[in-house]
């Protein structure tokens, strides 16, 4: 199929030719035959190559993370008895991925191999395909080509950004979490009698033991021995309306980062944990990399439902996840704005969990509303807060730019997540 350059030239060597023929210039009229010639010999190289070309595509990493690079290499081999001609490559690359992916080679030797590659930055979390690749074969005058598809498409997860965090001290028992599944003191009904410790906030009172207490004039807790199964709950709300605002998507793209970063900290660690929504059931409770990745899979993919109640659905999943709690288990809750009622199904947990946290990411936080409004938003926020928290559930409240690390790694504080800088300013009342 002859180029734009090569209908125009043909087009000219068509009227030198009849020019010459009509004005009786033989020269003219030669000159035109050649052009003519030229464009059909073009297109005989393009289209009657000895060559034989076979195209494959890697991506390195396949499973990638926001904002990281990734490198695509398309190899050639010319498995053909003769020289390929001038190529034109071109690998399709859908929205959201950045990089140049367009090649010209030089032609390629019988036997010969060429290996193209280009580096992506994907943007945000998400399943993408890459590809078709196609290869344009191309005289060297430019004047004809012959397109073909050279290899489909190719699929690139891209995982939402990750924090790494830490284990933090465990406030109830004063002690370091660790990772391992041994028998280890704890204040949950076990099999003997271990040891006695001073009480600690959260801490089942049932467990106080009297008779130390009167004698030393302060609460003592019994402290037993039992297995410690180090299991691990984590709901992301992916409800609509809990991020509902001017930037709501925003909001919720932090839930999923937050999210993918207790998955990830509870699958370094050796937890056995389970990851859900309140729309998506999750891949169920599991360990090891091959559920850490499908954890990761549906947080890469996953999108905010909309319902007709939707908040029932949100009370619904605390309230199965609340039924089949057991007192070593811990519960990872990450909204954006939380409904009253689900406040309570998350505080009635705190009677079944061991530790239950709540990290909420107020919508408003993220958009651009009048000020007056995102004073009374955040007013509610805090009454929120301070229900749960009265519960003994910890509570983690973020705005936009706020590191997850440092907001977790400093639990033990009164204040969570730069409250205090987005508090209603009184002179400004």
């Amino acid at each position: 199929m002859p180029t734009t350059r090569g209908w125009l030239v043909g087009s000219i060597g068509a009227g030198l030719f009849l020019a010459g023929l009509a004005f009786g210039t033989g020269h003219l009229a030669q000159v035109g035959f050649a052009l003519m010639l030229l464009v059909g010999l073009a297109a005989l190289v393009v289209n009657l190559g000895r060559h034989d070309l076979r195209t494959t595509r890697s991506i390195v990493p396949t499973h990638a993370t926001a904002s990281r690079p990734v490198q695509v290499t398309l190899g050639l081999l010319n498995e053909g008895r003769g020289s390929a001609p001038l190529l034109l490559v071109e690998d399709r690359l859908p929205p959201g991925l950045s990089g140049r992916a367009r090649f010209g080679v030089n032609g390629i030797e019988p036997q010969g191999r060429r290996d193209l590659t280009y580096t992506l930055t994907p943007n945000r979390r998400g399943r993408y395909e890459i590809g078709p690749a196609s290869i344009a074969f191309v005289d060297p005058f430019g004047l004809a080509q012959v397109r073909s598809r050279a290899v489909g498409s190719s699929s690139l997860m891209v995982y939402p950004a990750i924090e790494k965090l830490a284990l933090p001290r465990d406030l109830g028992e004063r002690r370091s979490v660790t990772s391992a599944a041994l028998r280890n003191p704890t204040g949950a009904s076990g099999e003997d009698f271990y040891t006695m410790r001073e009480y600690a906030q959260g801490d089942d009172l049932r467990k106080v033991h009297w008779p130390s207490t009167a004698k030393r004039g302060r609460f003592m807790i019994r402290q037993e021995e039992t297995p410690w199964h180090t299991r691990a709950t984590v709901v992301l709300d992916d409800r609509r309306s809990g991020h509902a605002a001017s930037a709501g998507s925003a909001s919720f793209e932090r839930a999923v980062e937050v999210a993918a970063s207790f998955v990830s900290l509870y699958h370094s660690s050796g937890y056995g944990f389970r990851l859900t929504a309140a729309y998506e059931q999750g891949p169920g409770s599991g360990r090891g990399a091959a559920h850490h990745q499908a954890c990761l899979d549906l947080l890469a993919t996953i999108r905010p439902h909309e319902g007709p109640v939707p908040s029932d659905k949100l009370i619904a999943r605390l309230l199965e996840i609340e039924g089949r709690g057991v007192s070593e288990e811990t519960l990872v809750l990450i909204a954006g704005r939380l409904p009253l009622e689900a406040a309570a199904a998350l505080a009635r947990c705190r009677r079944r969990f061991r530790q239950v946290v709540a990290v909420l990411l107020p919508p408003h936080r993220f958009g651009s509303a009048a000020t007056k409004t995102r004073w009374e938003a955040e007013s509610d926020v805090a009454e929120i807060a301070k229900l749960i928290r009265r519960s003994g559930v910890t509570c983690i409240v973020m705005g936009p730019g706020e590191p997850l690390a440092a907001a977790w790694g400093s639990l033990s504080g009164s204040k969570r997540g730069g409250e205090t800088a987005w508090a209603q300013k009184p002179e400004l009342v």
